[in-house]
């Protein structure tokens, strides 16, 4: 607080000082405010209910896009000292550069003046679209989870990027939890167009896609800015969308801190609600919300018509026979597999399966997870996004119905940081750069087993081998150095999944043996067990439910191969 205290002083915001008139007027406004606020949040229950109370007139929202230093050394000492409230979007992906944009002790800093911060994703990409939007959990995880190490609680409040939203980022938010959500004035709106745009209706507009009103640009003026504020009547707020003030990075989307400075002594001489995008809860019936159009809507449209499907869709896709079977082999239900294959579920109920070709083996059956379907029982937060293509369920030889998801590398640690993550959860190194990691799918073998190859942008190669055979599994995990710097302290996480096998997926370490290098859980006489070389560590998350060794891989010099290899077995034995 003392750097923005510092900066308050430095830069005070340019206003009259009020006479004794205006000073009484200016007290009687901030008592009106405060009794419209506990009277609100006295209605809150029966407004979500029934939503019977109006938003006031002359009632109008704040909103502040990407996180600019402006934010935090201008715009929000500015708006303490009128009383405003309003809600400040944030994201990682111009954090680099510190000169322009906030870093999230200074987020912190405008949340204890009394803002809401709200969630503008990690990497600010383009949601519109099902591959853009697949990513959009991980993102808002990642956001929320940065937030929470400074003392931000997780926000109800998010805003699409780039104002692009479509239905499958609008279900994203639903079953995250969040309230509310800004788009920006298209479509109604041409983009570029200054227009007025539509006011937030709570009884016409979902919650989740709540339109701005007025999107401000360079060639914003202040006629136009009241014909904005027109909007605001009965029944219905204005929504104003600003970026930086000023904005040095994003010229496009300045707004001339002078310009500003009228903009806010004008809502203030005028006596409007200045007021957060929560705020809008006690006008909300976030239960039974309006049916809105704008949930089938998908702005903007794909220029090519052609719209990008997540990775792991267009896989399945490409080969979809072979993945109905694996997903019937897993008891996938029709909803479930209609999830992965992205088809409404009678495609996928009519469609044929098609299973690999029977070997004359006794080994044990390994199918490439499908995906779509958590793998873990509890503890999903800690694993969101999870990607199939590092996941292989092996089926359990006295019980063809069961299996384990060996996920081969769920993570794998060097000295460069966390180079590899399987799910989203803590930052990779990829994550702190804003690269997004693809799914690569498994490579089916002739012999039953299954091969995969990853590469990184830095050129490092990940591969992994399954190979069954009777009662055991062997494994196996390389990694390719193509970077001038050696990989040292290479430490690789295996995770043995239990929830697809009933007998073991009790979520407790009572059925688990952990003496490194063994892992391994119990049923009766029955175990399943896996062992790693060069073993550092094994443990076990009763919630997930799982067990997990911990190889450590030689060091990988230039141009060199790091490898390890491990086995998990299955097998009958009293003790």
């Amino acid at each position: 607080m003392t750097q923005l205290c510092a900066l308050c002083a430095a830069k005070r915001p340019r206003l009259d000082v009020p006479n004794k008139t205006a000073y009484s007027r200016s007290v009687k406004f901030i008592n009106s405010r405060r009794e419209f606020m506990v009277a609100a949040s006295a209605l809150a229950v029966a407004s979500r209910v029934t939503g019977a109370i109006q938003i006031p007139g002359k009632t109008v929202i704040l909103t502040f896009d990407d996180a600019v230093k402006s934010h935090c050394t201008f715009v929000a000492p500015l708006l303490k000292n009128l009383t405003f409230r309003a809600t400040f979007f944030v994201t990682h992906l111009w954090m680099d550069d510190t000169a322009n944009f906030m870093t999230w002790r200074e987020i912190a800093e405008i949340h204890g003046l009394g803002f809401e911060i709200g969630n503008h994703a990690w990497t600010h990409a383009n949601y519109s679209t099902p591959r853009g939007a697949s990513h959009l959990a991980g993102e808002l995880a990642l956001t929320q989870n940065e937030l929470e190490k400074v003392g931000v609680p997780r926000p109800v409040s998010f805003a699409y990027c780039g104002n692009g939203f479509g239905p499958e980022a609008f279900r994203v938010l639903r079953d995250a939890g969040f309230r509310f959500a800004r788009r920006g004035l298209s479509p109604e709106v041409e983009y570029g167009e200054l227009q007025v745009g539509a006011a937030f209706d709570p009884h016409k507009h979902h919650p989740l896609l709540i339109p701005s009103t007025g999107d401000a640009y360079p060639n914003w003026t202040f006629e136009h800015f009241e014909r904005v504020l027109t909007e605001a009547r009965e029944g219905q707020a204005v929504i104003l969308q600003f970026h930086g003030v000023p904005d040095r990075a994003h010229p496009w989307v300045h707004t001339p801190p002078e310009s500003f400075e009228r903009y806010m002594a004008h809502l203030k001489k005028h006596q409007f609600r200045v007021l957060a995008m929560r705020d809008l809860e006690p006008f909300v019936d976030l239960t039974h919300p309006p049916h809105d159009p704008m949930e089938q809507t998908r702005f903007p449209l794909p220029q090519d018509g052609k719209l990008t499907l997540p990775v792991e869709v267009e896989a399945t896709r490409a080969d979809l026979p072979y993945w109905i079977a694996g997903m019937r082999a897993h008891h996938y239900t029709s909803a479930e597999a209609a999830l992965v294959c992205g088809e409404p579920k009678p495609d996928v109920e009519s469609r044929t399966a098609s299973e690999p070709a029977p070997r004359e083996t006794r080994a044990l059956a390994v199918r490439p997870y499908p995906g779509g379907r958590h793998p873990r029982i509890g503890f999903l937060d800690g694993a969101i996004e999870p990607m199939r293509g590092t996941k292989a369920s092996i089926f359990l030889p006295w019980d063809p119905a069961s299996y384990v998801v060996v996920d081969l590398p769920e993570a794998i640690f060097t000295n460069l940081g966390l180079l590899f993550l399987a799910h989203t959860h803590v930052p990779t190194i990829w994550n702190d750069r804003n690269i997004t990691i693809e799914n690569v799918d498994w490579r089916r073998l002739p012999t039953g087993g299954l091969a995969s190859h990853w590469v990184l942008p830095n050129g490092v190669a990940i591969g992994a081998s399954i190979e069954p055979r009777e009662q055991v599994v062997e494994m196996g995990l390389s990694l390719e150095n193509a970077t001038a710097q050696p990989l040292t302290s290479i430490r690789a996480q295996i995770c043995v999944l239990l929830k697809g096998a009933s007998s073991f997926n009790a979520q407790t370490n009572d059925n688990k043996v952990l003496r490194k290098p063994l892992a391994g859980a119990r049923d009766g006489d029955r175990w399943i067990l896996t062992s790693w070389q060069d073993c550092g560590r094994v443990w076990a998350n009763p919630p997930v439910p799982c067990f997990t060794p911990i190889p450590c891989c030689p060091t990988a010099h230039r141009d060199r191969r790091s490898a390890c290899e491990g086995a998990s077995g299955f097998t009958r034995a009293r003790k």
